[in-house]
């Protein structure tokens, strides 16, 4: 029986050559889904496969290469810093963008240990811990740890009578606490889930966007509610696949942010700050249906609403 598998990089390489970009791999059948990777900057979904091993996102794109597939990030994180008995000093950075981002120095989202475990043959739940670090600076020489963050990330195979009629539905969930000093992130539109599409199913190279309602252009989804967009082109010669992307119920009524070049974002804190204390925890949730072929708004329906 096929089932899912988690292994380390096996590339035979100099050692030491992927100390900066480790990646763990899970495979379905031996064909890779999706991996866990790490580089200087964040933590992040690479790659991002269909059930016939077709990637659906982009790594790393020249124009903005902070577009880590699918990845999590806020700018505008701002720590509380006690200087005096009631008397805070404000730290604000940016764990958004690679480098100095209008000012704000940026910091590191950094994944410690992992642990995998199988919820069914055809279902794979991933649990990492990870820091969110602040740069080096004064009084501070190794980056001062602003926040843990678990991340889960479940997998689960929904089988059909041939890839094309398969699907992979990935849950991602994030709970994001202060370490020790009190935050506020926000309001800021470069927060939480980004996803960034491979090249064929950009808008601006004719990927075809949908919603409930049918196929549409960006500019009838951006600003609108909605719980889902799907993105779907031929990606390789005459292979069609596509990637959906599935908003929590409480953010289904926010309106979307996505982009020509090819970026989808699930941004709860655009128009409003949260502030949290030592001991709060914001949680954000996401989804993705990764498939070959097409697929009709009731059909994404019927995979958007499962459990």
């Amino acid at each position: 029986m096929t089932s899912f598998g988690v292994q380390g990089e096996q590339v035979d390489l100099p050692r030491g050559a992927f100390h900066k970009a480790p990646r763990t791999y899970v495979t379905w059948g031996g064909r890779p889904v999706l991996g866990l990777s790490q580089n200087d900057h964040r933590a992040y979904l690479f790659p991002v496969c269909t059930p016939a091993g077709v990637p659906v996102t982009s790594e790393s794109p020249t124009d903005h290469p902070h577009h880590n597939s699918v990845w999590v990030g806020a700018d505008h994180v701002t720590a509380l810093l006690p200087f005096a008995e009631d008397r805070f000093e404000e730290a604000t950075y940016s764990f958004y963008i690679n480098q100095t981002f209008q000012g704000r120095a940026a910091g590191r989202i950094v994944a410690g240990s992992f642990e995998h475990r199988s919820l069914a043959d055809d279902h794979l739940e991933l649990v990492q811990s990870i820091n969110w670090i602040g740069p080096i600076e004064w009084g501070a020489p190794d980056g001062r740890t602003i926040a843990h963050e678990t991340r889960t990330t479940r997998i689960r195979h929904l089988a059909g009578d041939s890839d094309d009629q398969s699907a992979f539905l990935i849950d991602v969930s994030c709970e994001l606490t202060p370490a020790e000093w009190s935050l506020r992130i926000g309001p800021t539109r470069h927060a939480w889930f980004g996803i960034r599409l491979v090249e064929p199913l950009r808008p601006s190279l004719g990927g075809q966007l949908a919603d409930p309602s049918g196929p549409l252009n960006v500019d009838d989804i951006v600003g609108q509610p909605g719980p889902w967009v799907q993105a779907s082109a031929e990606v390789v010669a005459g292979h069609a696949a596509g990637v959906v992307v599935v908003r929590d119920p409480e953010t289904a009524e926010m309106p979307w942010s996505l982009h020509e070049w090819g970026t989808i974002d699930v941004n709860p804190l655009g128009t409003v700050a949260r502030d949290l204390a030592t001991g709060d925890t914001l949680s954000c949730r996401l989804r993705l249906v990764v498939h070959d072929g097409s697929r009709t708004p009731e059909q994404i329906d019927q995979l958007a609403r499962l459990p």
